[in-house]
């Protein structure tokens, strides 16, 4: 299974790298199902995304599950050599032929029309900006039909943002539907 081989080099990669804080194998399956507890949230629709967007990539959490698991057009925005590599390379060993590795910052990328044929409809990030400053930063590639799920802490900053948030063990998901950002929070 693809996700157990990306847990494996994860691990692998971890011990040169240090790309995650998640040693163990139960830290890692721990951070497998952070990534995946928004596919159970039904009025998300995952299953009828097309396109995801992740931004500050890393070690793939949480893009990388959700790729696999919704088998979607899956893009990973990384502008760290080291993190953009090790992407590179897990997305060949484990070919993701669905997966593209934008080694850049958010701001940066001018054409995902090439790859998604359209704008992302599904933004993620983790652990990368506030949430003012990832939708200053990705505003451009925001569409009204575009959701944008957020995994933050329990102090997320979302004062004066139109959003929903579920919870789960530790982390805030925030959601925030792209209509609300095209039509100015």
């Amino acid at each position: 299974m693809k996700l157990e081989k990306y847990v494996e080099i994860l691990q692998k990669w971890n011990k040169v790298h240090s790309l995650s804080g998640a040693k163990t194998i139960n830290e890692i399956n721990s951070n497998l199902d952070i990534s995946l507890y928004p596919i159970k949230i039904s009025d998300l629709k995952l299953h009828d995304k097309k396109c995801l967007l992740d931004i500050g990539s890393g070690n793939g959490f949480p893009a990388v599950p959700l790729g696999i698991t919704l088998g979607i057009t899956t893009i990973l925005c990384e502008p760290n050599g080291k993190k953009a590599s090790f992407l590179q390379n897990l997305k060949s060993e484990l070919c993701l032929d669905n997966f593209f590795i934008l080694r850049q910052k958010v701001e940066d990328i001018d054409d995902l029309l090439s790859i998604c044929g359209s704008m992302p409809d599904i933004i993620t990030s983790r652990a990368t900006f506030g949430v003012c400053e990832l939708l200053q930063k990705s505003a451009k590639l925001i569409k009204p039909e575009t959701l944008i799920l957020l995994y933050k802490g329990s102090n997320s900053d979302v004062e004066n943002i139109k959003c929903d948030i579920y919870k789960y063990n530790l982390v805030n998901y925030v959601v925030i539907k792209g209509d609300s950002i095209c039509n100015g929070l």
